[in-house]
């Protein structure tokens, strides 16, 4: 496997790294089928499963591999965690990420607190 600066970083600058990449890719939220089965979740979707695997290394989660949505399309890759752990994630991320994206992550912590 080709080595490359990433698995030369800190912890905490991969933490950022990932914060990157989720900040533009990814996707965090309430989702379920069924009243009773939604629960938080993050995940990221993307061409890069070299990346994908970077997610799942660092926190753990699934890796699936997508449907083609079209025939020419190039294959994607989606990283998915749920619950607490997906909450840990979040947490562990949400600092490095845009204030649109920290401010979407207080109102949902704060709508399943009020609960």
């Amino acid at each position: 496997m080709l080595k490359n600066s990433y698995e030369k970083l800190s912890e905490k600058n991969k933490l950022i790294f990932l914060a990157g990449l989720f900040d533009g890719e990814g996707s965090f939220g309430i989702w379920g089928k069924g009243e009773g089965r939604k629960t938080f979740q993050c995940g990221v979707e993307m061409t890069d499963k070299d990346n994908i695997a970077r997610f799942a290394d660092f926190f753990g989660g699934k890796i699936s591999k997508c449907k083609l949505r079209k025939s020419h399309w190039t294959q994607t890759w989606r990283w998915r965690l749920s619950g607490q752990r997906a909450y840990e994630c979040i947490d562990l991320l949400i600092e490095y990420m845009c204030i649109r994206r920290q401010e979407k992550y207080n109102v949902v912590k704060s709508n399943i607190t009020s609960r």
